[in-house]
C-alpha cells in the first residue's frame, strides 16, 4: 500500500481517477447529480396534469413537495380554464410515499398532520381527480391515489399500506376514506399485513376502478379526462358532492339535494339546446353564443 498523502484514503490498486476537460479529476460529489425533486403542474385542454417528480426516490415525498402539492391543488380548484385534474408519477413508480429520512428526523404527529392537510386538500377538491398509476403505489402514495375520484392502473402496478412496518399510526381520515372504499376486511388486510397487492387484486378490492395495459395508461387517462371535461360542470359537482356525502352518511341530506335544486344551473340550458338542435353540447358557453355554434353547424348534423 502506498503512502496516505494528507490523511486522505489510499486510492485502491487498480482504480484510476476519472478525469474531465483540462485534466481535472472528477469526485464522486460531481458526478450525474441527482435532478431535484418536484411537482410540476401543467394545463391543457381544460385538464390539469399534477405530476410528483422524485424519480431517484420513487417519487417519494418530502415537506418542500408537499408544500408545492397543496399549492398546486389550491390552484387549479379555483382555475376556471380546469376542469379535470390527472395526478401521476415521473418515471416508472407512482409514489413511494414520504421521505423516511424525515420521518426518522421530525416528530411523527407534524410528519403525518402536514400530510393529511395535502390529502385532504385532494379529497375536498371541487373538481374531479384522476390517479394515473403505475409501478409502485406505497405507503402515503397510497393515501394520495385513494383521495382521487378515480384511480385508473396499469396491469403492473402495485399497491401498499405500510404504517405497522414502521411503528406508524395510520391516520384516522385515511382509515375512514379507505374502508369507504374497500370495506373494513380489506383495509385490515392491507394495514395488518403491510404487502403489497397487484393492480388485479386492487381491481377486486375495488381500490382501484380501472386497469389497463401499461403502455394504454397515459393515453386511457386522458380519454377519460377529456370525456368529464365535455360533461355538465354542474351536473359533476353536484354528483361529487352528494357522493361523497353519501359515502360518509349513507344517504344524501335533504339540505343538501335543495342546495342544489335551487342552485343556478346554466348547464340545463345548454344541455337541453344542444339535445334540440342535435349537436353535441358545449358547456360554459352561453345559450346565446350556442345558438351561433348550433345554427352554423346544423347542417352537418344529420
Amino acid at each position: 500500500m502506498g503512502p496516505v498523502d494528507g490523511g486522505c484514503r489510499p486510492r485502491p490498486a487498480g482504480r484510476r481517477p476519472r478525469r474531465t476537460g483540462h485534466g481535472a479529476v472528477k469526485g464522486r460529489s460531481d458526478m450525474a447529480a441527482t435532478p431535484p425533486a418536484t411537482i410540476s403542474l401543467d394545463v391543457d385542454d381544460a385538464i390539469a396534469h399534477i405530476v410528483i417528480d422524485n424519480t431517484a426516490r420513487a417519487n417519494a415525498l418530502n415537506r418542500s413537495m408537499l408544500d408545492t402539492l397543496a399549492g398546486h391543488l389550491d390552484t387549479v380548484a379555483q382555475r376556471t380554464d380546469v376542469s379535470v385534474i390527472v395526478l401521476s408519477g415521473a418515471g416508472p413508480n407512482f409514489c413511494a410515499g414520504l421521505d423516511i429520512s424525515e420521518i426518522a428526523e421530525r416528530p411523527t404527529s407534524r410528519i403525518e398532520e402536514e400530510f393529511v392537510r395535502v390529502e385532504e386538500t385532494l379529497a375536498r377538491c371541487p373538481k374531479p381527480t384522476i390517479a394515473a398509476i403505475r409501478g409502485h403505489c406505497v405507503g402515503g402514495g397510497t393515501q394520495l391515489a385513494v383521495a382521487c375520484d378515480l384511480r385508473i392502473a396499469s396491469v403492473a402496478a402495485s399497491f401498499a399500506i405500510t404504517p405497522a412496518k414502521l411503528g406508524l399510526i395510520y391516520p384516522t381520515s385515511s382509515i375512514d376514506r379507505l374502508v369507504r372504499i374497500i370495506g373494513p376486511a380489506a383495509t385490515k388486510r392491507l394495514i395488518f399485513t403491510a404487502d403489497a397487492i397487484t393492480a388485479p387484486m386492487a381491481l377486486h378490492y375495488g381500490l382501484i376502478t380501472d386497469i389497463v395495459d401499461e403502455q394504454a395508461l397515459d393515453t386511457t387517462a386522458h380519454r377519460i379526462a377529456t370525456t368529464i371535461a365535455t360533461r355538465a360542470p354542474t351536473t359533476i359537482a353536484a354528483a361529487k358532492q352528494m357522493t361523497d356525502e353519501a359515502a360518509v352518511n349513507g344517504r344524501v341530506t335533504d339540505e343538501l339535494h335543495r342546495r342544489w335544486q335551487s342552485a343556478p344551473n346554466p348547464d340545463l340550458g345548454v344541455g337541453l339546446a344542444a339535445f334540440a338542435a342535435r349537436a353535441d353540447p358545449v358547456f360554459g358557453t352561453s345559450t346565446t353564443e350556442l345558438g351561433k355554434v348550433f345554427s352554423t353547424n346544423a347542417s352537418d348534423i344529420a
